[in-house]
Order: structure tokens, then sequence, then C-alpha cells
């Protein structure tokens, strides 16, 4: 068995399979969220709903990730590699990661929170709290927005697929560091400022922690819904801060 694994990864088609297969998902993930949210526009002048408006920008997001799904989806079937995805009902054992990898996500989010303030570290500046400040019913509308499509989609190509393909050439540690790091990278453009580094090393281990849940219980809802609700929770205390239901 050593041997043949061995065999596998001096074979130069495993590295062309594992990678290009992974620069080929991004890079459609990237052109049919680009062409969804492109068309989307139109239909949202035509139904009258003002540029810049919250109801427009969480709509916008809906496009975006439709985008996602349908490049994920389509990529799996046009490579004939749909068993790269397991989906079933959830059992015990995908309750029991659940649980886990909710918990190791707040509570990894509240320890780097800490970190940062005691190291005088500022986080770097998200795109959407900026985008929520005049009109914070934007983070109530991203809500089912996260739940049905951001959280799934998201799973769909970084842990679902990438990290798939990468488990089959090297191996699960790498394949875990690796869709995480990707996951790190395409989260770039959701933030600025200094404090950029630090805060895609946080959401880099907040991926590692969503591949670890989903090596541990080969269930794709799992990590889906851990992500679906992890974003709801940061969203309902953006509302809350920024409508002062709660200090800052």
């Amino acid at each position: 068995m050593a041997s043949d694994s061995h065999s596998s990864l001096r074979d130069p088609r495993t590295h062309v399979r594992a990678v290009g297969g992974a620069f080929a998902v991004v890079a459609l993930v990237v052109l049919l969220a680009s062409v969804a949210v492109a068309l989307g526009a139109p239909l949202l002048d035509a139904a009258g709903i003002a540029r810049g408006s919250a109801l427009r920008l969480a709509l916008r997001s809906t496009f975006q990730f439709v985008g996602f799904g349908v490049a994920g989806v389509g990529y799996l079937l046009v490579t004939d590699r749909v068993d790269l995805v397991t989906v079933r009902w959830p059992t015990r054992n995908d309750l029991k990661w659940f649980g886990l990898g909710f918990a190791g996500l707040l509570g990894l989010y509240v320890a780097a929170t800490a970190v940062f303030g005691a190291l005088g570290v500022s986080g770097a500046d998200s795109a959407i709290v900026e985008q929520g400040a005049d009109q914070p019913v934007y983070f109530l509308y991203l809500v089912p927005v996260t739940i049905l499509l951001v959280g799934p989609t998201e799973e769909l190509i970084f842990r679902g697929i990438l990290q798939g393909l990468f488990r089959e050439a090297y191996g699960t540690a790498v394949a875990v560091a690796v869709a995480s790091a990707v996951f790190a990278a395409v989260h770039i453009s959701s933030y600025s400022g200094e404090g950029l580094l630090a805060t895609l090393a946080v959401v880099l281990l907040l991926g590692g922690v969503l591949g670890v849940v989903y090596e541990n219980c080969r269930n794709l809802a799992v990590p889906a819904a851990i992500h679906g609700l992890f974003n709801t929770v940061q969203f309902a205390a953006a509302y809350a801060t920024t409508t002062g239901l709660v200090g800052p």
C-alpha cells in the first residue's frame, strides 16, 4: 500500500489532476459568480431596487453565490466527479461533529479576538460591516443568504471539491491545509486595512476547523450548516452592535 501511494505521488498525472482541477474550479467560480452578478443587475434595476440599498446588496450576494453553486455542481457533472462529495441525512456522529465544529469556530473566533486585543493588533475592516454600517437591516437580509447559499456553496467548493481533489493526491493533512489556504485567499477581497494578514490567518484556521469536521464525518451538510450558522451569529452580533442593542 505504501509503495502504491509513493508511486501515485511520483506520477505527474496525480499533481495535474489535483492542482489543475483546483485551478479550474476556482477559475470557474470567479467567472460564473461574476456572470451571475452581471446578469442579475438588470433584473434588480427592472424591479426598481435602488443601487446601494441593503436589499440590493443582499440580492447581489444571492446572485454571486448562485454562481458559486452552478460552478461547483457544473464542475462535478462535467468531470464526472460527483463521488468527490458526500451528502446524506445527518447521523448521530454528524450531529456530534456539528456541535464540536460550531463550538470550535466560536471558540477560535473568541480566542483570536482576545489575543488581538491583548497584543494591540487590530483586525481588518470587513466590507460587509462597512456596507451595513448605515443600513443595519442588511445584516438581517444576509441571514437567509448565508444559510441557504453561502454555507452550502462555499463548503461545496472548498471542502467538497478542493479538499477532495488534494486528499486523493496528497492525503488528508495536506488537503485540509491547502483547501483552507485557498479559502482564506479567496476572502482577501472581503477585508482591508492594516490587520488584513492577521484576519486572513484567522480565516485560514476557521477553514481548517471546517476541513477537520468534514474529514471526520464525510457529510458536506455538516460543515455547510456550521458555516451558515457561524456567519449568522456574526451578522446578528453586527446588527445588535450597529443598532445599539448591545455595546460595541
